[in-house]
């Protein structure tokens, strides 16, 4: 239980509380949008890392393409993407016959500071990727559920 203080014996009065100034009411709206700028600028800039074309060659040859564009929300697509690896998941020469038609959307992209997880349709079943940013202009692609172990596969932008 708190006491008023005495002097003289006598209860001393409280001092009245002051009242906040009303440019601060009016600031607070404004402080409350400062974390989401904040992350909006910070999405964006990671969204950026991705944006434009991503090639990954074997013996000098694309092999796969991957275009990603930067707005709003991060999109894009996947185009003459011919990945064959070997037993051990490293890359081997193409089939020059295994080439897709068309450009393959890219499904739910997300971008997590320096990774860029996506998947895409491959008839009936949804693979899953990550990039991940490991230098300027390069980047490293894991396919996460492969039916064998892929090694990570390297891209540079173009």
């Amino acid at each position: 239980c708190e006491r008023p203080p005495i002097c003289n014996g006598r209860a001393m009065p409280r001092p009245m509380p002051r009242p906040m100034p009303r440019f601060v009411f009016a600031l607070l709206p404004l402080l409350a949008c400062l974390p989401r700028a904040a992350q909006d600028a910070e999405a964006q800039n990671a969204q950026k890392k991705f944006a434009g074309t991503w090639e990954a060659k074997f013996k000098d040859t694309v092999i796969c393409t991957i275009r990603v564009r930067a707005s709003e929300a991060i999109s894009g697509e996947t185009a003459d993407c011919s990945i064959n690896v070997d037993e051990n998941g490293d890359l081997k020469e193409p089939d020059s016959t295994d080439r897709p038609d068309k450009p393959s959307p890219m499904l739910h992209p997300k971008v997590h500071g320096d990774t860029l997880t996506f998947e895409e349709k491959d008839g009936d079943d949804l693979l899953k990727f990550e990039m991940k940013v490991v230098g300027d202009g390069q980047a490293e692609l894991r396919i996460l559920d492969a039916p064998v172990p892929v090694k990570p596969i390297h891209f540079a932008k173009k």
